[in-house]
């Protein structure tokens, strides 16, 4: 987040009088993004893309082969970490987000759980916020070039608007 932060402010000094700064992230990205941009308000809108770190006591129960896979590892042996993870869940963090946001969840995914996915779009507090469903999320399947390009041809409307 904090990097986030700085490539925010690196864009500003490098770019003065930039008139708008968006952001786009997609699975580690987009739950960073979603942890992140509540508190910057330098940022006028946002788009997600399969965000990962959402509703941990969830993410932990749900096998996947992403990193929640080590996080629930790690959360058997020292349950007290649930309640650290707490402070660092998209999820919750979403609900703070005051700018419009877009966020793509995908019906499956094998690496970042499609539950946590769809916590982070629901709890999104945002009085603009735009959805679309990938069929999968990291993996390629037929289709899926068609697919990216209406959610691109979405993001593009949407940060336009």
């Amino acid at each position: 987040m904090a990097d986030l932060w700085c490539a925010v402010t690196a864009l500003g000094l490098l770019v003065p009088g930039l008139a708008r700064i968006d952001y786009l992230g997609t699975s580690f990205g987009g739950g960073i993004g979603a942890l992140a941009i509540p508190w910057d308000d330098r940022l006028a809108a946002a788009c997600l893309v399969v965000p990962s770190f959402g509703n941990h006591p969830l993410r932990i129960t749900v096998p996947n082969t992403g990193s929640g896979a080590a996080v629930s590892r790690y959360v058997q042996q020292h349950p007290e970490t649930l309640e650290v993870l707490r402070w660092y869940d998209a999820a919750t963090a979403a609900g703070f987000a005051p700018l419009p946001v877009h966020v793509a969840v995908a019906r499956e995914d094998a690496v970042v759980p499609a539950a946590g996915q769809l916590s982070i779009a629901d709890a999104l507090a945002g009085s603009r916020i735009g959805r679309f469903v990938l069929s999968y999320g990291h993996r390629d399947y037929p289709g899926r070039g068609q697919e990216l390009a209406e959610l691109w041809e979405a993001q593009r409307r949407f940060l336009g608007s």
